[in-house]
């Protein structure tokens, strides 16, 4: 296998032929394969792009045009060409190498993201922005088929269309089979767009046909006979065609002389252009490559030999709030369930094999998702958006405006809250209580166990209004229990005493009471489970008030909008003469590191609050 570590830039690839590129490619699978076993990360898409890439940089020049990934997790063969495979067993972890691409990793990472559809229009500006200057580069935007049926690259479409600044973009197309005979015909049309010197004769020949009437006549007749044909044979291009974007494909992605070819059609056009490329997701492993749900998208360790991953065998909140969510929903034909896309991130499997007519997958489109729930609750039924933190922030106008302005009886079941391990910066789940609780009427819960978490269900189900359940990305013991229906606002002293009180929340509660534990031989500390964050406890506050003991809130979310914010200005407000302080995070991204290493940052472990208490507390 080739020792891709001596890699420093994808220069040598101009020098390679077909041959050469394939045996390449075969060991860059084996070497990202070998490495995401250990690791973890994006295994499929990654392995479904090695001879995209590889043919991309081949003939484009990485050090001056701009390549754009959307979303940005099919990015590993990019940075194994682009000198970064001796860090390889370093991805996603703290101070290694990020599973994105990553502004301040490398010069060849010109853009990062982690959410979808956003690559086109970045380009776009781009474009703009060479034009402007006069500067000589190209704008190259990769974007899978998931997020091309976002509306926002559509938006960045009609713009293009409109002022035909120059840009590529490759639709990496990993659901369709490739017709032959369709390709057969559509390579023989293509090859000859590719010779050299073709643009020069089809402008020419078209400049001498407009100058008379019988040459504009015939002009005519032939663009239509190349439009119907363009459309007859690519049909799947009609609709880029009428952005009056020049489309080609779809393309062999896994054919050299394909990429090559059409890469270099598109590198010669003065004016935007779609090459939509076919491949296989997970290709070279089978059981990525027959794996239909998605386990193979973004996974932790795996063994290589059998393909089964090496995970907990406790279950995620995840699991535990969908498998609770789905025996409520045998019962009630009203209950929907609704994902952006996110089936399997969701364990939402249940829902979509056994009760298909309660559940609904509006593919990567949180806004929408966001307006179909409100549209299901005002026509009467109980829908539940399972939704990450992050990706709750794309539809923030639809919570305020239309969920909350309407006071609609939809439930947010936001996974992902507060610190999330690996994935950085774009994934992290910190803003949403920042975000909801300035929206009038909503309730924000965020459990501290899986019966808490089953109870909270059981609650919204009969609660009028936007009710929303925050948990976190980890596993957890669960057991069956009694149903019991909460009341709203309420929260339980967990643990009394009379030195120091901490009032937290969801996964951190246990935390707090472990720390109580150790301090106990100095101070008498009190635990309070916020369990509901809006509303909050005001009886409970006049009560700490009356206490007037130093109090500590104690969360997994921003400081400056946080529970601690709102706790801080009511105790304030109500004359209390103690302490308050507010242990939760600073204003900042994060990095890609684990969860307990991601505490550790924040100094929101136990040792790091127990120094705190220490120092503060006397």
């Amino acid at each position: 296998m080739k020792d891709f570590t001596k890699i420093k830039n994808p220069d040598f690839l101009k020098k390679l032929n077909n041959k050469e590129l394939q045996a390449l490619a075969s060991d860059m699978r084996s070497f990202i394969i070998e490495n995401v076993s250990k690791t973890g990360g994006h295994l499929s898409a990654n392995l479904g792009v090695v001879e995209l890439t590889i043919a991309l940089l081949k003939v484009f020049d990485a050090k001056k045009d701009k390549i754009l990934f959307d979303v940005g997790h099919q990015c590993y063969p990019y940075k194994i060409l682009t000198g970064r495979a001796s860090k390889f067993n370093t991805l996603r972890k703290m101070e290694g190498i990020s599973g994105f691409q990553d502004i301040n990793e490398s010069k060849y990472d010109v853009f990062e993201a982690g959410h979808s559809s956003t690559s086109i229009s970045t380009a776009l500006g781009m474009s703009l922005a060479r034009d402007i200057n006069k500067d000589n580069y190209e704008v190259i935007s990769i974007i899978g088929d998931g997020s091309i049926g976002n509306g926002l690259a559509y938006e960045a479409l009609n713009q293009i269309g409109d002022l035909k600044s120059k840009q590529i973009i490759i639709i990496n197309d990993n659901q369709m089979s490739i017709s032959e005979n369709v390709g057969a015909i559509h390579n023989a049309l293509d090859n000859l767009r590719s010779a050299k010197g073709y643009r020069n004769i089809k402008e020419g020949t078209k400049k001498v046909l407009l100058k008379t009437f019988i040459g504009r006549f015939i002009f005519k007749i032939l663009d239509k006979i190349k439009r119907t044909l363009k459309r007859f044979y690519l049909r799947k291009g009609k609709i880029f065609s009428d952005f009056d974007i020049e489309y080609f494909g779809p393309i062999n992605g896994h054919d050299f002389n394909e990429l090559v070819t059409y890469f270099k059609i598109a590198k010669n056009e003065n004016k935007p252009v779609i090459l939509h490329v076919i491949t296989q997701k997970g290709k070279g492993y089978k059981p990525a490559e027959e794996d239909s749900i998605g386990v193979y998208h973004g996974l932790g360790s795996f063994n290589i030999e059998t393909g089964k991953v090496i995970k907990s065998e406790k279950p995620s909140y995840s699991k535990i709030m969908s498998d609770s969510l789905y025996e409520y929903a045998k019962k009630d034909k009203d209950i929907i369930a609704i994902t952006p896309g996110m089936c399997f991130g969701s364990n939402l499997y249940n829902f979509k094999d056994n009760l298909n007519s309660q559940y609904i997958d509006v593919g990567i489109a949180e806004e929408h998702a966001l307006l179909v729930a409100n549209g299901l609750a005002l026509s009467g039924k109980k829908p539940y958006v399972f939704i990450y933190s992050t990706f709750l922030q794309r539809g923030y106008d639809e919570i305020i405006h239309d969920i909350g302005r309407m006071n609609s009886n939809v439930t947010l079941l936001i996974d992902r809250a507060g610190l999330v391990p690996s994935d950085g910066a774009s994934h992290q789940g910190l803003l949403d209580i920042a975000m909801l609780s300035n929206i009038p009427n909503i309730v924000i819960t965020s459990p501290r166990s899986a019966n808490e978490a089953n109870n909270l269900i059981y609650t919204s189900l009969n609660h009028n209004g936007p009710f929303a359940i925050r948990f976190p990305k980890i596993t957890l013991d669960y057991s069956a229990h009694n149903k019991e229906e909460l009341e709203i606002g309420k929260w339980n002293t967990l643990r009394k005493g009379n030195d120091l009180v901490i009032i937290t929340y969801g996964d951190l509660v246990d935390k707090a009471l472990s720390i109580a534990d150790k301090l106990s031989s100095k101070l008498d500390i009190m635990v309070i489970n916020a369990l509901f964050i809006i509303p909050y406890d005001e009886s409970l506050l006049d009560y700490l008030i009356k206490l007037n003991k130093p109090i500590i809130v104690y969360e997994e979310a921003l400081s400056s909008s946080s529970l601690g914010i709102m706790v801080q200005n009511y105790l304030y407000e109500n004359n209390f003469k103690n302490k308050v302080y507010i242990k939760g995070i600073d204003n900042m991204y994060l990095t890609h590191a684990s969860r307990d290493e991601l505490l550790k940052i924040c100094k929101l472990d136990e040792n790091s609050m127990i120094n705190f208490i220490n120092k503060k507390i006397k």
